[in-house]
């Protein structure tokens, strides 16, 4: 039936029909005492012939209309005449989700139009009331951008006609329902967080995920098929993104989340559910807050033109005791540093304006920023773009996707450096600058001490030694390279084999460095390690010609893993080898050139230290 305008439907007058659905049909009407703009929606014609229906609608409608919430669409009242039967519900003009969508949609613009919906949709359920039928045209956006669920209970009131009719006709909507409403077992309320699952993917993709030539394909689409990929979205966030979908698609109402809230919340980056389980964490934690080089948590600055990705490496340090400062950009960043003390730079390299490279540079040029660990990340992987980075005095660089794992990894890592730092005194703070010096003359070498600092330190916690030891094997692990400041250029850099001249120059680095080392105080107990990282198990290694236990143990373990870093990266003579090759190359040399009870324990731990992002 169509009402025309002027028509009365009880205290209400008809102006103008506003749309027409599978189920209903809207009409915009006065109420002239109220002087109140609304929305009718004027249901089939059997509602009104049948007394079940109208018993059934009766209770339904007085259920709805309980419902309070900011995103709810209010309903008014509700009526029935011998002819018909209608709802009176808020007017909102703004059209809705469904003529917005047709091309992927940023992000954040989804999670801010979802999140008041999560919350809306988690009210109802709480009131023992479902949707039944959500999808983008029952999302209706008002003026301001607000959006507000419309149609609770609709589904319900007409459920007779919503299963298949003598045709064999679905009478709803088939690309957002659950399997389970498909099939006809009993739904709840992850039923209605599957279609909302499937409004976010529409979304973030532009597209439903199951398509085809008719609603039955659909149909069983929902039931038999995986959750196709989600090839719009890029960068970082996209295998975190499709991993919440794919949750909120689960065909077992089960294995969803427990309510909309917890769905949204995993769509946001910044609430992104952290994880204790991180292999590396038995390594040696971030500090501790009290008695420690860190009297407060240790301040992280991460800096990323992309919100996004901000958002994203926040999510992932949530579970280090640090505090997490964000930056938009170079300039920004670089006051941050101006006015405050960070311990660790996470730094994009592709930013407008100043770059990342420029901004390290300024950075490293600074008193206080010369000791700052800088970590950069970017989607560049060509190695000139790690030289780049090295030499514009980087101490770290990731590629991106990010991973959580190495990420925290790599921040732990960048932390108990500048932690050591802080412990130092003026003369250790010149050592381990030079330090730094040495490595940076070398671009073949980055990071190289500080990945055997890292692996030696694993060790020692394997083989249980004590506390004083394990720092030892990190802080001698970062300067036991620091005599090479004393070799040439051309022997350190020299692409091929040494001649035997050029042998005797290099072999003297370990005699340099334990000269550099030993007036400091504090660095008596590291200078077994400088002098004698190079000796062999047989005798035959440098300066001294050490044997087996002779040898000092934390420089056996430092041997080991100087041995193994410098195999599996690139030098100036060879290209890297594969990390079986560098195995293999450890285990041949074992009783030889290294300690086989070392050997044994740093293969069975090289999992552990390639989750460290020590290789």
């Amino acid at each position: 039936m169509s009402l025309s305008p002027g028509v009365a439907l009880g205290p209400y007058r008809i102006l103008e029909r506003l749309g027409r659905g599978g189920m209903a049909t809207v009409y915009k009407a006065h109420h002239p005492v109220l002087d109140r703009y609304v929305a009718i929606k004027v249901l089939p014609e059997f509602f009104a012939e049948d007394e079940t229906y109208r018993d059934r609608f009766q209770q339904e409608a007085r259920s709805v209309a309980r419902l309070k919430h900011p995103n709810i669409l209010n309903v008014f009242d509700y009526g029935q005449t011998d002819e018909i039967t209608y709802l009176v519900l808020e007017l909102v003009e703004g059209g809705t989700l469904a003529q917005i969508l047709g091309s992927p949609m940023e992000l954040e613009d989804v999670v801010r139009i979802l999140r008041p919906l999560a919350s809306a949709l988690d009210h109802a359920h709480s009131q023992g009331i479902l949707h039944r039928d959500i999808k983008p045209s029952n999302i209706l956006i008002q003026k301001d951008g607000a959006p507000v669920l419309a149609d609770f209970g609709l589904a319900r009131m007409t459920s007779s006609v919503r299963r298949l009719t003598a045709n064999g006709t679905v009478m709803g909507t088939p690309e957002y329902m659950a399997p389970e409403q498909i099939t006809g077992e009993a739904i709840g309320s992850t039923s209605d967080l599957y279609s909302f699952a499937v409004v976010a993917y529409e979304m973030l993709t532009g597209r439903v995920p199951f398509q085809a030539d008719t609603p039955a394909a659909v149909l069983l689409s929902h039931i038999n098929k995986d959750m196709p990929p989600t090839r719009e979205l890029v960068g970082e966030l996209s295998a975190h993104v499709e991993d919440a979908l794919r949750k909120g698609l689960a065909k077992a109402p089960g294995d969803r989340y427990a309510n909309a809230s917890q769905f949204v919340a995993a769509l946001t980056p910044a609430a992104w559910p952290s994880r204790t389980d991180l292999p590396g964490a038995a390594a040696g934690a971030v500090p501790e807050r009290q008695g420690g080089p860190f009297l407060t948590p240790p301040l992280v600055l991460v800096v990323d033109d992309g919100i996004a990705n901000r958002q994203l490496i926040e999510a992932y340090l949530a579970d280090l005791d640090c505090e997490v400062k964000l930056a938009g950009d170079g300039p920004s960043a670089l006051r941050i540093i101006e006015h405050s003390q960070p311990s660790l730079v996470l730094l994009d390299v592709q930013m407008p304006g100043i770059d990342g490279y420029e901004v390290c540079r300024q950075i490293k040029a600074r008193p206080r920023g010369r000791l700052l660990p800088v970590v950069m990340i970017t989607a560049l992987d060509r190695t000139e773009d790690r030289v780049k980075a090295l030499e514009s005095g980087a101490d770290d660089f990731m590629t991106k996707p990010v991973q959580r794992v190495e990420l925290v990894a790599r921040v732990r890592s960048a932390l108990r450096l500048k932690a050591l730092y802080n412990t130092l005194d003026s003369a250790e703070h010149v050592i381990f600058a030079l330090a730094a010096a040495v490595e940076a003359r070398d671009p073949y070498t980055g990071k190289h001490t500080q990945r055997v600092a890292e692996s030696a330190r694993l060790l020692g916690i394997r083989m249980g030694l004590p506390e004083p030891a394990l720092d030892d094997l990190y802080r001698g692990g970062i300067i036991h390279d620091i005599g090479k400041i004393g070799v040439p250029d051309a022997v350190l850099l020299k692409p091929g084999p040494l001649d035997s001249e050029e042998s005797a120059q290099m072999r003297l680095h370990t005699v340099i460095g334990e000269g550099i080392v030993r007036p400091l105080r504090s660095g008596f107990s590291l200078l077994p390690i400088i002098r004698h990282h190079h000796e062999h198990f047989d005798g035959n290694g440098y300066p001294d010609g050490l044997r087996e236990t002779a040898i000092p143990r934390l420089a056996r373990i430092v041997s080991v893993c100087d041995a193994y870093d410098a195999l599996v990266n690139d030098r100036p003579y060879r290209e890297r080898r594969s990390v079986d090759e560098a195995i293999a190359i450890l285990k041949q040399g074992a009783g030889k050139q290294w300690d086989p009870e070392v050997v044994g324990l740093f293969t069975n731990e090289i999992p552990n230290i390639t989750s460290l992002g020590t290789v």
